[in-house]
């Protein structure tokens, strides 16, 4: 059985969000915006920022859990699970942030976290198959494990380039267009 060190090492890098108490996008994370694409054109559009609406609703919850339970009491909110536009879904979790102690906080934290189904994959076949090179399988690998490029890049110690240029390679030998068509077309 893995340690829980293990476990935590093979964890991806979560989505960050920070908005203020008026639902304003302050900031996000790379890894946030591959999970939430809309982001980009939200933080661009200063003045108008209409927040995906299951980020606007789990704020909601926060804050309305504060007002039942009073500022002293701890704030807990379920987690949301939603599902982008890629294969993964993800999961949703808001806290408070900012002020003293407990009392008035200023900002909202918003942890997205993939949720990543498990399943076998005969990783032989795929390389035989679709005439993947051993880099290149490791790639699909990591990809499979929902890692970023960047964590791809750190792992097998070469640059997010390279990365970029197996992932131009494998999609051409799989004859797929995007990193979600990789996995699914292995799922079969």
């Amino acid at each position: 059985m893995e340690t829980l060190f293990e476990i935590i090492k093979k964890r991806s890098t979560p989505g960050t969000i920070i908005l203020d108490m008026n639902n304003r996008l302050l900031y996000f994370n790379e890894e946030a915006l591959e999970m939430i694409p809309e982001l980009q054109t939200i933080s661009k559009r200063r003045k108008e920022q209409n927040i995906p609406k299951a980020i606007s609703n789990l704020c909601k919850e926060l804050k309305e859990s504060r007002r039942i339970g009073g500022s002293d009491q701890r704030v807990n909110v379920s987690h949301k699970v939603l599902k982008n536009k890629s294969l993964f879904p993800f999961s949703m979790r808001a806290f408070f942030m900012g002020g003293t102690g407990d009392k008035n906080p200023t900002h909202i934290m918003v942890l997205l976290e993939k949720i990543i189904e498990k399943h076998e994959i005969n990783f032989e076949k795929v390389q035989k198959e679709f005439k993947i090179s051993k880099r290149e399988l490791e790639v699909v690998r990591l990809i499979c494990e929902g890692l970023a490029n960047k964590e791809i890049s750190e792992k097998l110690f070469i640059s997010e380039y390279t990365v970029k240029d197996h992932i131009k390679n494998i999609l051409r030998k799989m004859g797929v267009t995007s990193r979600s068509q990789i996995i699914s077309s292995l799922k079969e």
